[in-house]
């Protein structure tokens, strides 16, 4: 790119490509220009084309002006969304990547551009990228942004007050004149854009030198940005009107303050003020240095004050000053905006007689604008809100916020009908013909809840904080805003489920009925005394009586009251009685009948609002009243059209699995709805009309719930459940919203049978579950899905599957294949090594030949990895395999066997060379040394030894340690030394146990191989073996008379449940959750309370063992080799120990 004018043409030749609808051209372009994008000039480039206006050449069509528009648009989008990316240094292909620092500056100066740029797309793309490379550089390298910035904004509105009024009639406009006003619109419309999207960008920094950067761009700018916005704004709505004052505005409704209806001179003077040229951009710059002035207004914490002056009094509060501007505008605005509509409903009565071309063309002139009014409207409430949420809420406490608070309340009380019937795809259509905009709806009812939470009954809240106005509130909010519009019926109507999950999933900062039950819930909880509310919510209930079934306004108010009563529950109460729940337990007492009570069609709405109901109130319902709720419930669940949808069985599935999830719940007072219910969310999980997840999801947790809490009194339908998790599995589920609660739902049926005998027709579901249970975890483990459900289907399904079980199938075992993968990735490697010790305490000898092999070297890969963080879970299943190896009646025969799997694997190097080569903390080796110290125990002979010497000749271990005589002196008196470090008194021991095997096997090698180097080595490290012995024999003595309750402390899975002190194990490694298997009486815990009892390396006497270990080197030492060393010792040690094994 030497050649500026060639690297041009060059590079516009490929976004050509890359604008074309042709795959192979569009990666070929892509590819170049990512190419490109190493090139720190490329970017200069991009900016060159996209600011590139000049296209008026005389073979010029309408075809080539569009493919030049799309040409600069994809410029600056890959400008966009490239240079943020490479502002930094960054290494691409080993390569660093690096803007230098003059070209930083260009690119700086040449993206002010986008300030003179009439296309909107454009303009709008670079100021993102300004305010990104702002994030960066302000103010170290780009000191002066917000200097132009401001000048740009002050120089353009100078010169639009030097030009004096747009003319309502722009062809009474000198050109040059129009030219100059468009222009400086422009400017200062771009810069409040730029200005705006740089300040979120910074404010969005949370550090303390981003919150004083933002300090002192609001002490910088708002002095001269406020006037600006206030002259502007005032010059843009220069069209008279009827007005009303800022305080009297608070009491003033939409019907008296606005002129909807305007006579027919008012609607002249408002369509002249409409069509005047450039109104459309003035009201959305006026709209865009709201904004930026906004998020200065609430940058300065020390602003935000309750008083006049600053925080500590040295400057102007110019928040506050900036806040009481605001109601004129804001009520202006307003009424500017009905006054508008009203036009264009009144124009649009006559648009038939105009030509299709002006109309259409007339009407978009009009959306424009009224989109603009719309989003101006919705940027002061967000200014309001802003405010209520910053600093503890002081600005509740301003002079005037009430007057606010007021002004909105009455926009909210008095919203129309139709204004809240409008559907929820058109809440973002900002052009719609609607007098009060949904989102500004909720704008009030939210700062009306932030300001009552702010307040809390304080003098401040003025009316507020009354009775009357509590009343007149819950009225309201009830009567009115929470109740189901004509939109809600129809969706729901057209689509039941979709819309139960919708109301699901409802945002009280979105939606206009989800706002105004938050807004009661504040208002029942902060409004003095406690009750007011809840009491005159009792009325309406009690109203609700004379309400008819069959009116579907009546129905509608119904719904409405029980929404209102569920969430106020903690408030609720009968009028002249005591707050509390005792009276709001007859609610759901009282509403049992309700379901059944109306064969109307439009009865539906309440049923499956008092199924919502008494979910709400499910932790509150009486014990005695149970047994009905239950029966309701059941009845709400099954399929009966016309009486039920799938929106009240959805209500009635998730509040059945919140009553039993209670802590009143009675597993035996369910069982006569047991039956029925499982048919029914089995029925209703299964149905073909349901489609999304969350549906199913619900019906997967409800039915997990009831088979927790009921346990194996679900066991006669448990055939039926397994038949229906492949039909959920099978769903379409790309995203796997449902297909986590399916593996809770299996692992639940796992645990309600695992207590089951396990024959007969037991061992018959059990090998049915287990051939569902594999297939489900293969599928989880696939790279499309495992990140997302891996985890789960390991932990919760497999382990559980393997646990629950009293026998293995092949299904089970074979899953292991995936093993030796799963190991190596840091994700799964605990997970899987769980199973790994549940398969070797249920079927160790199969898991040893088939797949052993591949798991120990995959362990031995792990532990060979000094860097590697999951060593420890390979150990403890190394740990188990072992234990249950050596418990099989067959032990003997198989411990051959072992030992090859152990040499050919090169578990035992790896083991040894992780200790003697890793400096592992200290409570980290003792579950090594714990491990070697067994694997020698139980190895025939002098076997042992020989797996040393291949590890010594081992290419990891053969540079340090070329000959195994060089390792046993420093692994010896690492044992000796992580000894001390055991809490655990079954590790000391084993520890203790494995020295004396080491001993035994050195004894043995001498009398195959008199003379042999690895027997003396081992002989002259006799000495610290004995002082380690001594300790654990005096360990043992002192014991005996003492109570081993001191070292229960939360065991494994593999450990015995309540053994004493040498039965007990610290390690809480495979997943063991601590004293949760405590009580577990599963078979996988009856297993390993089994291995515990039987594992000979805790229950062979030590004193005993040592004491045949040292007779048998003592008589068997033909070179004098141990006699030797025996005589080093001082003979008051051996004296002291040789009493201590006498008196063990």
């Amino acid at each position: 790119m030497s050649d500026a004018a060639a690297a041009v043409q060059a590079v516009v030749q490929v976004l050509t490509l890359a604008v074309s609808q042709d795959p192979a051209q569009l990666s070929r372009a892509n590819q170049q220009l990512e190419e490109w994008e190493r090139e720190p000039r490329f970017w200069l480039i991009l900016l060159q084309i996209a600011f590139d206006r000049d296209h008026s050449t005389a073979d010029a069509t309408a075809t080539a002006t569009t493919a030049h528009h799309a040409i600069r648009t994809l410029a600056i989008i890959r400008f966009k969304n490239g240079v943020d990316k490479f502002w930094r240094s960054r290494v691409v292909a080993r390569v660093t990547v690096t803007i230098p620092a003059d070209v930083k500056h260009q690119i700086r100066h040449a993206l002010f551009q986008c300030l003179y740029e009439p296309d909107r797309t454009i303009a709008l793309q670079a100021a993102v990228a300004i305010s990104r490379i702002a994030r960066n550089d302000y103010p170290r390298d780009w000191p002066d942004l917000f200097t132009n910035l401001q000048r740009a904004m002050v120089d353009a509105h100078a010169a639009l007050e030097r030009l004096g009024p747009a003319p309502l009639a722009p062809s009474t406009e000198d050109p040059a004149s129009h030219s100059a006003r468009l222009l400086n619109t422009t400017i200062l419309m771009r810069a409040a854009d730029v200005c705006a999207k740089t300040l979120k960008e910074l404010e969005s920094v949370k550090i303390l030198a981003g919150k004083m950067r933002m300090t002192e761009l609001s002490r910088e700018l708002l002095p001269s940005l406020h006037p600006i916005f206030q002259q502007y704004f005032a010059e843009t709505f220069s069209l008279p009107r009827p007005r009303a004052s800022p305080s009297a505005s608070s009491s003033a409704s939409p019907s008296t303050s606005t002129t909807t209806s305007a006579a027919p001179a008012d609607l002249a003077s408002l369509s002249a003020w409409a069509s005047a040229p450039l109104r459309a951009e003035q009201v959305r710059t006026s709209h865009l240095l709201l904004k930026a002035i906004s998020r200065l207004a609430v940058a300065d914490m020390g602003m935000i004050s309750r008083t006049a002056s600053a925080e500590g009094g040295n400057s102007e509060n110019r928040a506050l000053a900036f806040f009481r501007s605001t109601p004129h505008a804001l009520q202006t605005l307003k009424d500017t905006r009905l006054a508008y509509l009203g036009l264009l409903r009144s124009s649009s009565t006559s648009s038939s007689s105009l030509p299709s071309s002006s109309s259409s063309s007339s009407m978009a002139g009009g959306t424009s604008l009224l989109a603009a009014l719309t989003k101006h409207l919705h940027s002061f409430g967000k200014f309001f809100l802003s405010l209520i949420q910053k600093d503890k809420g002081k600005a509740a406490f301003w002079d005037g916020w009430t007057d606010v608070v007021g002004w909105y309340w009455v926009q909210a009380k008095d919203v129309s009908p139709d204004s809240l019937a409008v559907p929820r795809d058109r809440y973002a259509d900002h052009g719609a013909l609607i007098d009060y905009p949904p989102r500004f709806v909720v704008q009030a009812l939210v700062l009306l809840k932030k300001s009552l939470v702010e307040w809390k009954g304080k003098p401040e809240a003025g009316v507020f904080g009354s009775q009357p106005f509590a009343i007149e509130a819950t009225d309201v909010l009830v009567r009115k805003l929470m109740r189901l519009n004509a939109d809600d019926l129809e969706r729901w109507q057209a689509d039941p489920e979709e819309w139960s999950v919708g109301e699901e999933q409802e945002n009280y900062e979105l939606d206009i009925r989800p706002a105004a039950e938050r807004t009661l819930m504040v208002l029942a909880q902060h409004t003095k005394p406690i009750g007011v509310v809840g009491e005159h919510l009792w009325k309406h209930l009690e109203a609700t009586a004379a309400l008819s079934p069959d009116a579907l306004d009546d129905v509608l108010t119904r719904d409405a009251v029980y929404a209102a009563v569920g969430r106020c529950r903690d408030y609720l109460c009968r009028p002249g009685g005591p707050d509390g729940d005792d009276d709001g337990d007859d609610v759901p007492t009282a509403n049992q009948r309700m379901g059944r009570s109306s064969a109307s069609p439009l009865w539906i709405v309440v049923r499956r609002r008092i199924a919502w109901l008494l979910w709400e109130w499910s932790e509150q319902v009486l014990v005695e009243s149970r047994p009905a709720v239950y029966a309701l419930l059941v009845e709400l669940l099954s399929d009966v059209p016309g009486r039920t949808d799938v929106a009240v069985r959805l209500a009635s599935a998730r509040c059945i699995a919140a009553l039993a999830d209670a802590l009143e719940f009675d597993a035996d007072g369910f069982m006569p709805y047991l039956s029925d219910a499982l048919q029914s969310l089995a029925t209703l999980a299964a149905a073909s009309e349901l489609h999304e997840m969350e549906s199913i999801k619900t019906c997967t947790d409800s039915l997990s719930v009831l088979i927790e809490r009921m346990g194996p009194r679900v066991a006669p339908h448990s055939d039926a459940l397994v038949d229906l998790v492949p039909m959920l599995w099978q769903q379409e589920d790309p995203d796997c919203k449902a297909k986590p609660s399916v593996i809770v739902f299996i692992s639940k049926i796992l645990r309600a049978i695992e207590l089951l005998p396990a024959e007969g027709q037991t061992a018959a579901l059990t090998a049915k579950l287990h051939g569902v249970v594999a297939p489900i975890v293969r599928d989880s483990l696939s790279p499309a899905v495992s990140h997302l459900l891996a985890k789960d289907a390991l932990s919760l399904l497999y382990v559980r599957a393997l646990h629950s079980t009293a026998t293995m199938t092949p299904p089970l075992l074979h899953v292991l294949e995936l093993a030796k993968d799963l190991i190596a990735q840091p994700d799964y490697c605990v997970e899987i090594c769980r199973a790994i010790e549940e398969v070797s305490m249920l079927s160790p000898l199969a898991m040893l030949e088939t797949y052993g092999r591949d798991i120990l070297s995959a362990f031995a890969a792990i532990l060979a990895d000094p860097s590697s963080p999951m060593v420890l879970a390979p150990v403890a299943a190394l740990d188990t395999l072992v234990q249950a190896l050596a418990g099989l009646p067959n032990w003997l025969e198989v411990r051959d066997t072992w030992m090859q799997v152990l040499d050919s694997t090169g578990i035992v190097t790896a083991l040894v060379g992780c200790l003697l080569h890793t400096k592992e903390s200290a409570s980290i080796a003792t579950h090594f040394v714990g491990l070697v110290c067994r694997i020698a125990f139980y190895a025939p002979g002098a076997s042992f030894l020989g797996l040393i010497r291949s590890a010594s000749r081992h290419a990891h271990m053969a540079s340090t340690y070329p000959d195994s005589t060089l390792i046993w002196p420093p692994l010896v008196s690492l044992v000796c030394q992580r000894f001390e470090n055991m809490a655990s008194a079954r590790k000391r021991k084993v520890t203790a146990l494995g020295l004396a095997a080491l001993l035994d096997a050195a004894v043995v090698e001498q009398g195959v191989s008199p003379g042999n180097a690895d027997t003396r080595e081992v002989f002259a490290k006799v000495p610290d073996m004995i002082a380690v012995w001594s300790e654990a024999v005096a360990e043992i003595r002192e014991s005996r008379s003492n109570d081993f309750s001191k070292y229960t402390r939360p065991t494994s899975p593999i450990a015995s449940m309540e053994l004493d002190a040498f039965f007990d194990d610290d390690d809480d490694l495979g997943g063991g959750s601590g004293g949760g298997w405590l009580e577990d009486t599963s078979p996988g815990s009856a297993r390993a309370r089994h291995i515990a009892l039987s594992d000979r390396a805790l229950t062979v006497s030590l004193a005993a063992h040592l004491s045949e270990v040292l007779t048998r080197a003592q008589t068997q030492d033909a070179t004098g080799s141990f006699a030797a060393v025996m005589q080093t010792i001082d003979p008051l040690v051996l004296d002291m120990f040789r009493s201590d094994l006498a008196s063990a």
